[in-house]
């Protein structure tokens, strides 16, 4: 049998030695029009007498072989083809039409009649070009209302690519640069991927997001010598209905017709409404497996294990998957996505160390690269047009960090979103044993990697890896403050989880948005807080009803995650004795907030205000502390409150603003407040 690489590279493009039609598909077609045509009444129809040529090599040929038609499609293939393309037979074709009252001849019922005419079996068009028809399925041909026509894949093939192909506005650009697809521990995952492409069904290729599936299927590519072609699987695959739409056709043609290495990308966004029909992923397994051809389908980000299993076993399709990268993988992708966008080497390395241990796939940190490029550009440009010389094109840690939290895939918003904080260290104001409780929790957070990986206390059982902590206390007390700080001092994202995003009525589905928020959080190396702890982790109850026994599930399950959990973890709440026994036993840390004394809430009302707010002189920020029994959050609306008050009077800040505003939140606290004991004056 013919394969894609016996054509020669120019064959097509110069129809030499394989012109697009032989001479014997044209004269075997224009015999099979002349005779529907006699069997019509159409008496001046005469044919060519004599034996038919040989059947010389042709591009038809070769793309019935390479589609593996049947013959009896391959002989249907033919007539439309050469009824399209050869004058000879459209003249034939069109006459006969025409005595049949059609406009055209490559109608169904048309080529039916003709085939039947010449023996070749009643309703052949219909069965080879309708719906579920061998031609179709293959992309050969594509109907238009009553009418067929070669398919855009075929007819591209047919003309030596001077058309183009359907599927060419919902190819997916590859955004992996050659540096960071060939850097360091990439090579290996290659070779896998190379040998299982080998094995003749479609490869799911699944891992974190960014993985960087493109640069691992180019490299194969480029080994082979052939094109890397992505394309979006919505193009292919409805999964809303669970359907191939008409490309899937188009996809099978191309892909048996031009030798290349195939990625069907978006798995991922597909996933949940693949989940809901059972048998809508073996039918688009089955549809990606008859190409044939070295294929891939990539999901990014956490797989949904019951999609994984059926892929796996009912679809039998082999699984690749590539695991994060390390430390040591990261910088050194970091350096060379820097080096690809201008930035010079050994800076590069000193940057990628930096911003190295946020958890980002090879595709993301090439993104984020180029981002920390159009920065460090634009902020050089706007240097020079002030007269200003910058010493160097040099990122900024800024620039650096922006472009790494813009890069990073947004699948924790879909459960929460991000806790940004501008408070620093000296911003807190708690008693020195919660300070040192805190500071305990701190270390820790920066020296995790070194306990676990260099000293050896990953290696026992027994430890855990997760920096886990439970704030309880009052609210307003800085809980939040601290995580966030925490959380900035060892350059993670934190995200507040939106429990009512997780939790679902629905059984087993909160597990499954757990599963895929633990998941999400490992591969992005964020930090969770759950706000309001006791609501989720609260204690197991005795089983009653239905209900509480899948409640405790929950708990149940939360807990292994919990052990599982390779990251930073908080819980705050103000009852921390309705927290599971055993989710306290599990927690690294717990630290109690205290409600703030009349020293503390003073030194509060002294941090929260703004150092360019005008005041007057002599504010009694003690007679504030002690007369208004605030925690760290009411204070903070209070100065607001009184800011605006300032704003909208002369812009200074009076001891008269401060007390009204502090009544204010008092009242809403549904207490009453101390009278003024200031004159007005003061």
């Amino acid at each position: 049998m013919t394969t894609q690489q016996e054509l020669p590279a120019d064959a097509a493009a110069q129809n030499q030695p394989y012109p697009a039609l032989s001479a014997a598909s044209v004269q075997r077609t224009a015999a099979l029009w002349v005779l529907c045509g006699r069997a019509l009444g159409l008496s001046d129809f005469t044919a060519e007498d004599g034996p038919l040529p040989g059947d010389e090599p042709s591009l038809l040929g070769l793309a019935a072989e390479l589609l593996e038609l049947t013959d009896q499609a391959a002989r249907t293939l033919e007539v439309v083809a050469c009824t399209q393309l050869a004058p000879s037979c459209a003249v034939l074709g069109q006459r006969v039409a025409q005595a049949l009252g059609r406009d055209e001849a490559l109608r169904v019922d048309v080529l039916d009649l003709a085939f039947a005419a010449a023996d070749l079996g009643a309703g052949l068009a219909s069965a080879m070009v309708g719906d579920g028809g061998e031609l179709r399925l293959t992309g050969a041909v594509v109907a238009k209302g009553e009418s067929c026509r070669l398919g855009r894949v075929v007819l591209r093939f047919l003309m030596g690519g001077a058309a183009s192909s359907p599927l060419e506005p919902f190819y997916v650009p590859r955004w992996l640069p050659e540096a960071n697809a060939s850097a360091p521990g990439r090579a290996g995952w290659a070779d896998v991927l190379e040998r299982l492409l080998a094995g003749g069904r479609p490869v799911l290729v699944s891992g974190m997001a960014g993985l960087g599936a493109d640069g691992l299927a180019g490299t194969v590519a480029a080994r082979r010598g052939v094109p890397l072609r992505q394309v979006d699987l919505s193009a292919v695959f409805d999964a809303s209905s669970g359907l191939p739409t008409e490309l899937m056709a188009q996809l099978h043609a191309q892909a048996r017709l031009e030798a290349a290495i195939w990625l069907v990308v978006g798995l991922d966004r597909a996933a949940t409404a693949l989940s809901e029909k059972p048998l809508a992923v073996v039918r688009l397994a089955d549809r990606l497996t008859a190409l044939r051809r070295p294929l891939a389908l990539v999901h990014e980000g956490p797989l949904p294990a019951e999609l994984a299993q059926k892929l796996a076993v009912a679809a039998g399709l082999p699984h690749l998957e590539v695991a994060p990268l390390d430390l040591t993988e990261r910088t050194a992708q970091w350096s060379a996505a820097l080096q690809s966008v201008g930035f010079a080497a050994q800076p590069s390395d000193e940057h990628a160390a930096e911003i190295a241990h946020l958890g980002m796939g090879p595709t993301q940190i090439a993104v984020a690269a180029a981002h920390v490029a159009q920065q460090a550009q634009a902020r050089q440009a706007s240097a020079l047009a002030k007269g200003i010389a910058l010493p160097a094109f040099l990122p900024t840690r800024s620039e650096m960090r922006t472009a790494a939290t813009t890069a990073m895939t947004a699948g924790l918003r879909r459960y929460g979103s991000r806790v940004d904080t501008t408070s620093t260290w000296a911003d807190l104001v708690l008693p020195d044993d919660v300070l040192a409780q805190i500071k305990d929790l701190s270390r820790f957070a920066r020296l995790r990697r070194k306990l676990f990986d260099d000293l050896g206390f990953g290696d026992g059982p027994g430890y855990g890896r997760a920096l886990s902590a439970m704030f309880s206390g009052p609210s307003g007390t800085g809980k939040t403050m601290v995580a966030g700080l925490i959380a900035k001092e060892i350059g993670v994202e934190l995200y507040r989880v939106d429990l009512s995003r997780v939790v679902s009525k629905y059984i087993g589905e909160t597990e499954e948005r757990l599963g895929q928020l633990f998941a999400e959080a490992t591969q992005e190396g964020a930090a969770l807080l759950f706000d309001e702890a006791d609501s989720m982790f609260g204690a197991r109850t005795e089983i009653r009803s239905s209900n509480d026994r899948y409640a405790n599930l929950e708990v149940n399950y939360l807990l292994q995650r919990l052990e599982e959990f390779d990251g930073v973890i908080i819980l705050t709440t103000n009852f921390a004795a309705s927290i599971d026994e055993a989710f306290v036993r599990r927690l690294r840390f717990r630290v109690q907030f205290p409600f703030p004394g009349p020293d503390e809430r003073a030194k509060l009302w002294q941090a929260v205000l703004p150092g360019k707010l005008p005041t007057e002189d002599d504010l009694d920020f003690e007679w504030l502390g002690e007369a208004f029994e605030l925690s760290g959050g009411h204070i903070r609306n209070a100065m607001l409150r009184a800011g605006m008050l300032a704003a909208d009077a002369a812009g200074i800040l009076t001891m008269r603003m401060l007390y009204d505003a502090a009544a204010v939140e008092y009242r809403e606290l549904g207490k009453l407040p101390v009278a003024y004991p200031f004159s007005e004056d003061w």
